[in-house]
């Protein structure tokens, strides 16, 4: 285990990511085009970034690799707001 994290990939969504994280929302009446939605998804995907992945990965608990490609699909994760709502550029 290193102690430092590694720089996570950052990488936009694809149509497919997008599509499926919005339905979740979308089959409970809520869509990620709501700015309230969307702030409680960005405070929910950073928890588990943070305090589970990056937690889980300080204390052993995940290796160098699978960090690195758990973190690149929550950062992916957190662009599906503005990804849905063309924000990505």
């Amino acid at each position: 285990m290193t102690s430092a994290n590694p720089a996570p990939a950052v990488g936009a969504p694809d149509d497919r990511f997008a599509i499926a994280i919005q339905s979740l929302y979308k089959a409970r009446g809520m869509s990620l085009a709501d700015p309230e939605t969307a702030a409680a998804y960005d405070v929910a995907v950073r928890a588990v970034a943070l305090l589970i992945v990056d937690g889980t990965y300080k204390t052993g608990g995940l290796g160098q690799e699978e960090h690195r490609r758990l973190r690149a699909l929550l950062d992916a994760a957190a662009l599906v707001p503005g990804y849905l709502s063309g924000a990505h550029g």
